[in-house]
């Protein structure tokens, strides 16, 4: 109600009030129609340039590429160079001046792009080149305003352009092909337009409506511009995403390593526990609901405590090592190999009892070959327990108890049940 109040009042305030005396529409014999507002087209120009940097400066804070400030810099140039140019200048010879530095500058933002081609996305730049072409330039536009007719230093600039220009169309064009973006080949398409009509530039200074003719090619640079400028946006958005996904794909494949250091065994490459721990369910499920035969095969070295008594550790772990190699290249790729700890791996193949048997005397006569040729110290061998994973189970924790059990018999030289 309080607020009501404070609204209400004040408007009755000003109802009470007398109306001031108005013209009535019918006294009002004509809607007087607007001012003309005359816009110079090079003011023009030179404000979308400073939107231009503008934009490319707020990408440039989240981005901070070499190549956007390069960009940056080409468009204040252009803006200065615009502003040089919009007007006329009472005195001939400091007008001479004025439009030789006009463009230079223009000259200058045509380098500076043909630059930020070469230095995407963050490739250092060697200015010894550069520099020494700006410097020759400045003597060029400058001095030339002194000694050379006005239509020559007309034409020079634009067609000192439209040779950057076809460059930086060129570079442009590869750099797309490079990294397969579409912010290049816009850009490009642009650079080719703009060294067309600065050919044309140069060519119709010399032409009687040399001022009707340059002012269509001005607009038409104008309507360029604002595609090359699309085309620059495009390229900083394409090169963020380009790194986004680099980014993501070096997180992923440092995530499968830190997975993959974390379930296996540093030492011989097979899996370690934590791996059994965790496919452990799902190969009993796969058991129960297909039906698929699962053996464990357990595996011990003989001998390996007196190796690594009498001959050191390093001979151990290179046993180890010869070992864990050995018994991944005899399974199937389906089939995991497993350090359980110290000497002892674990074999959980997808197969029958009595194929399990058959493959621990495999083992046993391919280890022997496989220690000559790697040079093993003699008396090492393996020991193997086999047993076989009922459909029922619920884990395979007796199984592997019973293949331990049999691989110690038959490391006594008992006969295997």
């Amino acid at each position: 109600m309080l607020i009501l109040l404070v609204a209400v009042v004040p408007l009755g305030v000003v109802a009470a009030q007398q109306a001031p005396d108005l013209p009535s529409i019918d006294s009002l014999q004509r809607i007087p129609s607007p001012l003309p507002m005359l816009i110079s087209a090079r003011m023009f120009a030179a404000y979308g340039a400073l939107i231009a940097a503008g934009m490319l400066g707020i990408l440039w804070v989240y981005r901070g590429r070499t190549f956007v400030v390069y960009w940056i810099g080409s468009w204040l140039l252009v803006a200065a160079s615009m502003v040089l140019l919009s007007r006329g200048y009472e005195d001939p010879r400091l007008g001479s001046v004025v439009l030789g530095l006009g463009q230079l500058l223009a000259v200058w933002s045509g380098g500076l792009t043909l630059l930020a081609a070469e230095a995407f996305p963050d490739n250092p730049l060697r200015w010894n080149t550069p520099v020494k072409i700006a410097a020759g330039t400045a003597v060029w536009f400058l001095a030339g305003a002194f000694v050379l007719p006005l239509r020559t230093m007309l034409s020079t600039g634009p067609a000192a352009a439209a040779v950057l220009f076809g460059w930086a169309a060129i570079r442009y064009l590869r750099l797309g092909r490079r990294t397969r973006h579409v912010g290049p080949f816009v850009i490009c398409a642009g650079m080719v337009l703009m060294c067309a009509t600065n050919a044309a530039a140069a060519g119709v200074v010399f032409d009687v409506a040399w001022g009707t003719q340059a002012n269509r090619l001005l607009s038409f640079n104008i309507v360029i511009s604002m595609f090359v400028a699309l085309g620059m946006q495009l390229l900083v958005f394409e090169d963020m995403t380009d790194e986004l996904r680099r980014t993501n794909r070096d997180l992923a494949r440092a995530n499968r390593e830190v997975k993959n250091l974390a379930i296996t065994d540093s030492l011989t490459g097979c899996h370690n526990r934590r791996f059994f721990e965790e496919i452990e369910r799902r190969e009993i499920q796969r058991h129960r609901r297909y039906g698929s035969p699962l053996a464990i095969v357990f595996t011990d070295v003989n001998h390996f405590k007196q190796v690594n008594d009498t001959l050191g550790h390093e001979t151990g772990d290179r046993v180890l090592k010869t070992i864990g190699a050995f018994l991944r290249k005899q399974v199937r790729q389906s089939d995991y190999v497993i350090r359980w700890g110290g000497d002892e791996f674990l074999l959980l193949l997808t197969c029958t009892y009595d194929e399990a048997q058959r493959k621990a005397v495999e083992l046993k006569v391919a280890f022997e070959r496989e220690r000559r040729a790697a040079s093993l110290p003699d008396g090492l061998g393996l020991s193997i327990g086999v047993a076989f994973a009922s459909v029922d189970a619920e884990s395979l924790a007796e199984a592997i108890r019973l293949a331990d059990s049999r691989m110690y018999r038959d490391k006594l030289g008992e006969v295997s049940a």
